[in-house]
């Protein structure tokens, strides 16, 4: 069902909900953030879903309709020196009561090769990097969000 779905994102547009893309970076633009080593960075539009999918070989070009809806959306994990290619992808659910994070794949979601007989683990800095942005950067964003939120 996964490599269905995969193959099905892949015929997409690129500029499908581009209004919403627009506002997801407007909105959560801010949650962009790097290390030094490593960079968060949002999808410009829903050709950077298509293409990531297409790389890294799993679903997440199918995610564009979800994403301009601004309350489950895609982030990538870069390189901070090479953030033209896809590393590691990243959804996060903004729907509950906390942001949560839903996914986070790399190449094949882990599993790979002609009957995803190869597996890998994500990278012990990968993980680390991810849980500090949320620490360091997502919860206090949300935190001020709901600040202004109920100030309003």
């Amino acid at each position: 069902f996964h490599d269905r779905l995969a193959q099905t994102a892949r015929n997409g547009s690129e500029h499908d909900h581009q209004e919403g893309f627009d506002a997801v970076l407007a909105q959560f633009g801010s949650l962009q953030w790097t290390d030094g080593e490593l960079a968060v960075v949002l999808p410009r539009c829903n050709g950077d879903l298509i293409r990531e999918g297409q790389v890294l070989q799993h679903c997440v070009g199918g995610y564009g309709t979800t994403h301009a809806k601004g309350v489950s959306i895609i982030l990538f994990v870069r390189r901070y020196r090479r953030q033209e290619r896809s590393y590691y992808t990243l959804n996060v659910n903004f729907s509950g009561p906390v942001p949560e994070e839903i996914q986070l794949h790399g190449y094949g979601n882990e599993r790979h090769g002609d009957r995803k007989q190869y597996r890998h683990t994500i990278p012990k800095k990968v993980r680390a990097f991810v849980d500090r942005w949320e620490q360091d950067i997502l919860l206090p964003w949300w935190q001020e969000q709901n600040r202004r939120r109920a100030g309003a």
